[in-house]
């Protein structure tokens, strides 16, 4: 939970940090164009408004500005992947190709009843700078599960021997799991276009679109040639890691996604996108060694969103 509050709070800091920038550009802009239209005169001792305190700068910045909230779930569908493997320690250094995996839904009604982090779920938030765009902070926990069962071919060094042939992907010979999950934490830029009524009515109707990068935190559960990962407990100091902790710091994810955003009863509104991202894993953590493996993603969303709008609007 303290790791979600940390996710959170760095969220909210490179968002005021955005549209502090975004603010003082505007500002700089008004003040050039008031001394010009003012003539020369002006121009040699302009009125200058007294600056306003950090402090007044980041009330503002919350109570004066449109922010969103949304929760939601998600479908995945992932597309073949190679993985990679190096185990050093046991002579194993092989590829295997075209593995196909798929997502686990296993409790998305459960979020009715407040099991929020169960699911395959979707957390964002995010503030529109102008009307039109905005900047969003986004969390989708998504499961990843190579099927049981496939052929693959698996090329390369096993107990320090040639290995080059097809084998039955099952518990025991490969399996890989991303259960905890395949969570992609990005920073997205936002753009709205209204298509039905006016911003944030009542049943208005607009179109979304984002685009953003970050960073990619797998929780690796895997068993290769009969050995399992062990990433330790699920506990606050093993929390993180670049090779070892529950959640491990070792990928990066971009992607791009659009939908529809439609209010229904002002403030609140669902959302449905669909999205497509890449992502690079570069050392998830195998016994004694690691593994490599990059996938493209199609995820459908379905989120439930509730707008503070400071604006006056």
């Amino acid at each position: 939970m303290r790791s979600r509050y940390l996710v959170i709070l760095t969220g909210i800091l490179t968002l005021y940090a955005a549209e502090t920038a975004a603010h003082g550009q505007q500002n700089q802009t008004t003040l050039q164009a008031a001394v010009a239209a003012a003539g020369p005169s002006s121009a040699q001792s302009p009125r200058v408004n007294t600056p306003q305190s950090f402090g007044d700068r980041v009330w503002s910045f919350f109570r004066d500005g449109e922010w969103y909230f949304e929760y939601g779930v998600n479908k995945e569908y992932w597309s073949r992947s190679d993985i990679h493997v190096s185990q050093p320690g046991l002579g194993n250094n092989f590829t295997l190709y075209n593995v196909q995996g798929h997502d686990e839904q296993c409790c998305e009604s459960e979020a009715l009843t407040g099991n929020l982090f169960g699911p395959q779920y979707n957390f964002r938030i995010g503030r529109f700078i102008t009307d039109n765009i905005g900047v969003e902070l986004s969390l989708d926990h998504t499961k990843y599960q190579s099927t049981i069962g496939q052929v693959a071919r698996v090329q390369g060094t096993a107990g320090n021997a040639p290995i080059n042939g097809n084998f039955t992907l099952d518990n025991t010979f490969f399996t890989e799991t991303l259960h905890n999950g395949a969570n992609h934490l990005m920073l997205n830029a936002v753009y709205r276009y209204p298509l039905i009524g006016n911003i944030n009515d009542t049943l208005s109707l607009a179109a979304i679109g984002k685009a953003g990068a970050g960073l990619m935190i797998p929780h690796t559960s895997d068993t290769i040639m009969g050995n399992p990962v062990d990433v330790g407990t699920k506990s606050l100091g093993n929390s993180f890691g670049l090779d070892r902790g529950w959640w491990q710091l070792n990928g990066v994810t971009a992607g791009v996604e659009g939908g529809l955003r439609l209010v229904l009863y002002k403030p609140v509104y669902v959302e449905l996108t669909d999205k497509v991202a890449y992502s690079y894993f570069g050392d998830l953590p195998a016994y004694m060694g690691t593994m490599k493996q990059s996938l493209w993603m199609n995820e459908a969303i379905l989120t439930l969103g509730f707008t503070y709008d400071g604006t006056g609007r």
